[in-house]
């Protein structure tokens, strides 16, 4: 991947996302505060499990540590995936070629991030009865930004359904996973 969003300082990230240029945006800034939120969860598991007075099971922390880390790697790497997918679909627009698969892309990405941020999301709410109440604010920034990751990321696949046809197999199958994902989504807030 030619292009990667790592190597900014958060100023120039953000300036870039407030830039003219078409990306990085919504997605890729979701992306990012997803794992920002999913640093957060880690980060208050392994203080819960480091302390003297801790009573959880010591395992179960360290599943979900590795599984926080796992999908922050994930979503790292799908925050420049987003960027890459636009391009291809911008340059397939400027060439006047078909769009479908670059669409499909720009569909699967954001999808891919909400289902990381829905996991993550997941994994907060295994954690917050492990957790000592000093660190609770922090889990629950944490779910609040992979809450606002989820949203977001599907407002950008609901939109980018839209440039399929209706009948389109592709897209049946991701408005059933729509439907799925906004029903796990809320039994896990």
């Amino acid at each position: 991947m030619s292009e990667t969003i790592w190597s900014n300082t958060l100023k120039q990230f953000r300036d870039r996302v407030a830039g003219l240029e078409p990306v990085p945006a919504g997605v890729t800034a979701a992306a990012v505060s997803a794992t920002f939120g999913l640093g957060l969860l880690t980060k208050v598991l392994a203080i819960a499990s480091k302390r003297k007075d801790f009573a959880g099971d010591r395992e179960l922390v360290r599943t979900l540590l590795d599984e926080g880390h796992a999908q922050s790697q994930i979503v790292s790497r799908l925050a420049d995936e987003d960027i890459a997918a636009f391009h291809e679909y911008l340059d397939c627009l400027r060439r006047k070629q078909p769009t479908s698969a670059s669409t499909r892309k720009a569909i699967a990405v954001p999808l891919n991030i909400a289902r990381a941020a829905a996991s993550g999301l997941g994994l907060c709410h295994q954690a917050k009865d492990l957790i000592h109440a000093f660190v609770a604010p922090d889990l629950g920034t944490a779910a609040a930004l992979l809450s606002a990751a989820v949203r977001s990321t599907l407002l950008t696949v609901e939109f980018n359904l839209q440039q399929l046809p209706e009948d389109d197999p592709y897209r049946v199958e991701v408005m059933a996973e729509l439907t799925r994902l906004s029903l796990r989504f809320r039994a896990d807030r």
